[in-house]
């Protein structure tokens, strides 16, 4: 039986972080006419990218315990918002911290409320044959 290499199992979510610190890096987004619905799709963004960044935390760290997950999220939404305050054109708010917040924690309810990981993380039992 092999062994997922350690490396292996970190590259979901480092890939993950790097397409956001991407994102963040675009002096300006492409908007909507509408204001409203600009928001919307940008802030459902936020909910969304932090929500699949802890869940492939979670997975990579292979604990059952979320909470390493949880702060390496958290921490991360705190610093691409540091970040955006150096990229012009852009700006750092906490009101974005607190929805990829959202998008965090609502990955911790499918995580182990709904026990959405075990369909992640199941394998087939292979049967022994008996001889």
């Amino acid at each position: 039986m092999s062994q997922i290499p350690a490396l292996k199992k970190f590259l979901p979510p480092i890939f993950w972080m790097i397409l956001i610190f991407w994102f963040s890096s675009q002096p300006d987004l492409p908007s909507n006419r509408v204001d409203y619905i600009d928001f919307f799709i940008k802030k459902s963004a936020h909910f969304a990218e932090y929500l699949i960044l802890t869940i492939l935390w979670y997975r990579a760290l292979g604990r059952k315990n979320p909470s390493y997950a949880i702060l390496i999220s958290l921490i991360y939404a705190f610093s691409d918002e540091t970040h955006q305050l150096f990229v012009p054109g852009r700006g750092g708010n906490l009101r974005d911290v607190f929805i990829d917040s959202l998008g965090v924690f609502a990955s911790v309810v499918l995580i182990t409320k709904l026990e959405i990981w075990k369909s992640f993380s199941s394998q087939p039992q292979q049967k022994k044959l008996k001889g």
